[in-house]
């Protein structure tokens, strides 16, 4: 059984509820979360992506960090001398993630698959939703996430058009249908802020329908 196989099995048995909260995996087949464990350094880790996520990086200075999880700062820089160190770390998670799914072959795939392969780049984006909520401030403190996150998009953009062609093998141009699909996936949490849904099942149906209604 190939990954988009085991990811489309992964979305019926295990629907989105497996990102409501980062610490948990409940399911075996998404390889896109954050683990957790009782190591300290994992522990600081999750801690921190909850609070960015809720607060915003900018409200949250390592001191909140260590607050959050009754250790002393010293404990904390221990293991990161500061919030950039956390932050790199976190986008490293993000990145090899990422990666997972940019390497994902497109042979033999549907639509299924390929609807399968969006939700789970949005599920991961969602995850790390700071990263996209804090833009500039993340680009501003962090050069690894600049240049690094720019790669990215381009491999994504490519795998995307690996996907559409081989799909809608007409020599479409797609370049329109990416740029849609592009927003929703970096800057649709943003609904997270202004609508404030009930939790983060609603948020994540909504982008997906978002996503789906791009196809129709």
């Amino acid at each position: 059984m190939n990954w988009l196989k085991a990811l489309r099995l992964s979305m019926i048995w295990c629907p989105s509820n497996s990102v409501v909260s980062p610490a948990t995996i409940p399911c075996p087949l998404s390889p896109y979360l954050l683990p957790m464990s009782n190591k300290t350094k994992e522990r600081i880790l999750s801690t921190a992506l909850t609070l960015f996520n809720e607060k915003g990086l900018s409200q949250v200075p390592t001191r909140a960090i260590s607050e959050h999880l009754h250790i002393s700062q010293g404990h904390l820089t221990y293991y990161f001398h500061k919030r950039t160190d956390i932050l790199n770390t976190l986008f490293s998670h993000y990145e090899d993630q990422f990666t997972i799914l940019l390497d994902t072959p497109v042979e033999n795939v549907d639509k299924y698959d390929f609807f399968a392969w969006l939700k789970a780049l949005l599920e991961i984006n969602y995850t790390f939703r700071f990263l996209f909520l804090d833009f500039a401030q993340v680009m501003r403190e962090s050069p690894v996430f600049k240049q690094t996150y720019l790669k990215l998009r381009h491999l994504r953009k490519q795998k995307f058009m690996e996907f559409m062609n081989l799909l809608s093998p007409n020599g479409d141009d797609f370049s329109l249908v990416y740029q849609q699909v592009e927003l929703i996936l970096e800057f649709g949490m943003l609904y997270d802020i202004m609508e404030k849904p009930e939790n983060n099942l609603q948020i994540l149906a909504k982008l997906e329908s978002d996503l789906r209604s791009i196809f129709a």
